[in-house]
């Protein structure tokens, strides 16, 4: 959450100064999410959540650039992309077996032959660049509270981080057809 969020909309309530959960309830689902009729948390009201100011039977759905926006760069699901790569990196196999692991693990079919090939050039050419200066993937590797991994490469998990966010952002990952 934003800081602060709440504050403006607590005359009522003891929203104020609203502390976020820390320790193993931080990665809890956002089904427990706060949510106040006058200001429902702002990513999900950016992924078309209905209001509760009436009965919603049926939700509008859109796809907007905030929304890829947030997916791409909020902390949550950058968290999220970098857990999935720790995942991918201790999956058997080389580098192809990992790249059709994760797509079937995010997008829930196999994919194609050129889908999985843009996404191992993709893994290739990002993991020179991280190779190439060290203090790039600690920037991105530091999104989020979760303690980063002794055990992996640290050029190797920004790479498949930025794989697994480039699979998160996807419109067959997000929108149920």
């Amino acid at each position: 959450m934003p800081e602060a969020v709440w504050d403006e909309t607590s005359v009522y309530g003891d929203m104020r100064n609203y502390k976020a959960e820390t320790g193993e309830g931080l990665w809890r689902r956002s089904l427990y999410t706060i949510w106040k009729r006058t200001a429902a948390p702002p990513s999900m009201l950016l992924f078309d959540s209905s209001g509760r100011e009436v009965c919603t039977v049926k939700r509008s759905r859109s796809n907007t650039p905030m929304q890829a926006l947030s997916l791409l760069n909020e902390t949550t699901f950058v968290e999220a992309a970098r857990k999935l790569a720790e995942q991918t990196l201790r999956q058997p196999g080389d580098a192809d077996a990992r790249v059709a692991w994760m797509f079937r693990k995010v997008v829930r079919r196999d994919g194609t032959s050129a889908e999985l090939a843009v996404l191992r050039k993709g893994v290739d050419k990002r993991l020179a660049t991280y190779a190439a200066d060290p203090t790039l993937a600690p920037k991105l590797l530091g999104q989020g509270l979760s303690p980063l991994p002794a055990d992996l490469d640290m050029a190797q998990l920004a790479a498949w981080t930025v794989t697994a966010n480039t699979l998160l952002n996807l419109d067959e990952t997000v929108t149920r057809e």
